[in-house]
């Protein structure tokens, strides 16, 4: 029967006429050609395109690279583009495009992917950038449409297909301008064994994006750590006093599903409830992690979920709180490290929130270097720097003037200094000295910009 219903559609497809009037698109782009370097394959796409055959659905369930020779009959130019055609078999939507049409040059590495296509592709496999491409997605996917012609019609542009043994051919015509692209793709490039390969990674793309979503909507640092909080709960009421602790044995059985970034925000006078519990460290210290961090990773989680719902100053309470009175308990301290960095950055987010302009720069200034850094602080400081029009010069004086004011204040890796007159908190596992973070901040590329 499978067999009958593929027979039928192939039969319906290939009786199918061509409706495009190719001859209009020859004669643009043999004229463009005249002065355009990409002129032999130009006339060699015009001379192939006429020999091909009507193309079938089956023909275009699949994901090909190739190329795409954008043509701009108004302006006489053109320009040679890695392309990729995209189906996906969950959602049976289609995409196709070229690669970064708005950039004024291209890649070593896309040069060299097209140099390959074009004279031998069956040499893509050893190709790096191929490796990578062929996972490539479109955002702009959209169905087939079945007529007279397979034709694919996205926001910007009317593709219809063709096909000639191994190769599928296209012409994509802009909706807005006299622009049109030829497509050329290579059915043989990627091997079939990849097509599983590259729909899981669709698969993984789309998830990723859910996520996102999700994690920009309920944001989360220990997204993965937060169910610990059931495993410390377990432990600590197996002994006394917590086992009689009735306050504390509702609230544990308040938690039976599992916690996640979505459920964790319903549990916010527990988590308050924990930070005041009394826990003899020294009972647990080789027993349960899990109790160790019972604190910070209720405290951690009160200011993302804060910060999540715009109630800023109980987050800037709470991120201070899991930064100052409740450490993360790491062996190795890399992952203390990472979260206390984590911390302070959020908190010059909380601080831009807050129109505290002195503490959302502050709390930047210990991550551009020698801390575990994150490379985004360097960012974030040039956006705000942009967006509040900061006097770049003032504010060099502002930071030079805040090195000899550092403090270790407790001796345990916290410290503080002042900038502009405003207290700054921040961790390091590295001891530091006026002078040592004096030069880790003006060996910068951020330092010497200003």
């Amino acid at each position: 029967m499978k067999n009958l219903l593929y027979l039928l559609l192939f039969a319906t497809q290939i009786s199918f006429a061509q409706n495009i009037d190719f001859k209009k698109f020859e004669s643009q782009a043999l004229k463009v050609a005249k002065t355009s370097k990409h002129a032999d394959l130009i006339k060699s796409f015009i001379a192939e395109n006429k020999e091909t055959e009507q193309i079938t659905q089956l023909d275009l369930i699949k994901d090909y690279v190739g190329f795409g020779i954008v043509i701009n009959p108004k302006n006489n130019s053109t320009k040679l583009l890695p392309a990729k055609y995209t189906f996906d078999i969950k959602t049976r939507l289609s995409a196709v495009g070229v690669i970064d049409l708005d950039k004024p040059e291209l890649t070593a590495k896309q040069l060299a992917y097209l140099s390959a296509f074009t004279k031998n592709p069956s040499t893509l496999a050893k190709d790096e950038y191929f490796r990578a491409f062929k996972y490539h997605t479109f955002t702009n996917e959209t169905k087939l449409e079945i007529g007279d012609d397979l034709i694919l019609k996205d926001q910007n542009y009317t593709t219809y297909f063709t096909i000639k043994s191994n190769l599928i051919y296209a012409i994509g015509m802009n909706k807005t301008s006299d622009e049109f692209i030829f497509y050329k793709f290579d059915t043989r490039v990627i091997p079939n064994d990849d097509y599983l390969l590259i729909q899981m990674e669709k698969n993984r793309k789309v998830k990723w994006a859910e996520e996102s979503k999700l994690r920009d909507v309920f944001p989360l640092y220990h997204d993965v750590r937060i169910d610990d909080i059931r495993t410390a709960l377990y432990y600590l009421l197996r002994e006394e006093p917590y086992k009689s602790d009735k306050k504390l044995m509702e609230y544990a059985q308040n938690m039976r599903q599992k916690l996640d970034r979505s459920n964790i925000r319903q549990f916010t006078t527990e988590l308050d409830y924990f930070l005041d519990l009394k826990i003899d460290e020294k009972a647990w210290k080789f027993k349960s992690d899990e109790v160790l961090n019972l604190k910070h990773t209720s405290a951690h989680a009160l200011a993302d979920i804060y910060f999540g719902s715009a109630s800023y100053k109980l987050a800037e309470k709470f991120f201070l709180r899991s930064l100052l009175d409740f450490k993360l308990f790491s062996a190795g301290g890399s992952n203390a490290q990472k979260d206390a960095n984590r911390i302070i950055y959020d908190l010059s987010k909380v601080y831009e929130n807050l129109g505290k302009t002195d503490e959302m720069i502050g709390y930047l200034i210990p991550l551009l270097n020698g801390n575990g850094s994150i490379s985004a602080a360097k960012e974030l400081l040039n956006t705000y720097i942009e967006k509040n029009k900061i006097d770049k010069q003032s504010l060099k004086k502002q930071i030079d003037a805040s090195f000899e004011t550092l403090d270790n204040i407790r001796g345990d890796g916290t410290y503080t200094f002042i900038f502009n007159g405003k207290v700054i908190f921040f961790y390091s596992v590295f001891t530091k000295t006026e002078s040592s973070f004096r030069k880790e901040v003006t060996e910068t590329d951020f330092y010497k910009s200003l």
